[in-house]
């Protein structure tokens, strides 16, 4: 009920930003119309004109110039009036896209508590999970910002009492602070990256996967390949960002405990299906010896996390894997594309 009301709404912003904008495009050819036409009268207006053509003609393009001039401005405010107009419904457009997907998610959530309300043992999982990223946020927090800006705090103090005293020690001190600034907001980025990265709504799913294995090359010896086959769609949001989470994940347990030297990425595309292979060449390991326990730690999430948001999403995770065989990992999501998985 609240999903339809909501998407009524913005059909309505949608229809109101698509008259704002053919009356921008009108007001912006009438100013561009005007401006020519006075560019002409001016030309006529010469000073040697009024040798050549009666001058009552002349007087009459000078106040013709003047009342297109007082047009002009008019129209000039009428067209910032518009475009702010066309502004704050693009912020509401977008906000009430937050929503929609925020109530959305909501619905499917609902439906998956409804669907496993027998189940005690996800319930636990599921609070676990909750649990183990609020630490490893608050963990982060407490490493790198709270520490940065709690130095801060006592240079500042110290600014204080060395800008009378001493103002070369207290500039020193003030360059400090700004790239203690500039760390932090470093660090700060890093974190709503690793959170949800922005390329994700902005460049897609494929490029994104591309960009991070871009930089794990960066960070490492290992070969990597990426591989799309199939007609690329758009996929959910929640669909991608739990992949993307599978992939990192992969990646880092390959070379920290794989030693694999070669890892490859493939994403397949069948009709409303995505299928995620990762494999690499490293040592591998025995499936019966791996336990499906959180870590204790909370990096990551491992393989007893992976499942479950694959799980969540009503899909498929297999891995593949013998000692000294390297590891294979498989996952297929159904019905993925934008709009459609919760609809």
């Amino acid at each position: 009920m609240v999903k339809e009301y909501l998407e009524k709404t913005r059909q309505k912003f949608v229809d109101k930003k698509a008259e704002l904008t053919e009356k921008e495009k009108e007001l912006h050819l009438h100013i561009r119309e005007n401006i020519e036409f006075i560019r002409m009268l001016e030309e006529e207006s010469d000073p040697n004109y009024e040798s050549f053509t009666p001058r009552k003609v002349n007087s009459y393009n000078q106040n013709k110039i003047v009342e297109l001039k007082g047009e002009q401005k008019i129209l000039t405010e009428q067209l910032n009036e518009v475009r702010k107009e066309l502004y704050d419904l693009n912020v509401d457009i977008y906000e009430i896209d937050s929503v929609i997907k925020v109530e959305s998610e909501k619905i499917a959530n609902e439906n998956t508590i409804k669907d496993n309300d027998a189940n005690p043992k996800y319930k636990i999982t599921i609070l676990q999970t909750q649990e183990s990223e609020r630490q490893r946020i608050a963990r982060d927090l407490h490493d790198t910002t709270v520490q940065s800006l709690t130095s801060l705090v006592h240079k500042s103090e110290l600014c204080k009492k060395l800008v009378d005293i001493d103002p070369l020690r207290c500039k020193l001190e003030l360059s400090s602070m700004s790239k203690i600034l500039r760390d932090v907001i470093e660090d700060t980025r890093k974190m709503i990256y690793n959170l949800r990265p922005m390329s994700f709504d902005d460049i897609g799913f494929d490029i994104t996967v591309e960009r991070f294995l871009d930089k794990m090359r960066a960070y490492s010896n290992v070969k990597y390949d990426f591989k799309v086959d199939g007609e690329p769609f758009d996929i959910n949001p929640v669909v991608g960002i739990t992949l993307l989470r599978v992939i990192e994940e992969a990646c880092s347990n390959s070379i920290s405990h794989g030693n694999a030297s070669h890892i490859c990425v493939t994403l397949k595309y069948v009709q409303d299906q995505l299928e995620l292979i990762i494999e690499d060449d490293g040592c591998g390991f025995d499936m019966e010896t791996i336990p499906e326990t959180t870590r204790n730690d909370n990096s990551g999430f491992g393989l007893s996390m992976m499942k479950e948001r694959i799980y969540l999403m009503s899909g498929e995770l297999k891995i593949i894997s013998s000692v000294g065989n390297g590891c294979k990992i498989i996952v297929r999501v159904f019905d993925c594309k934008e709009n459609e998985l919760w609809q």
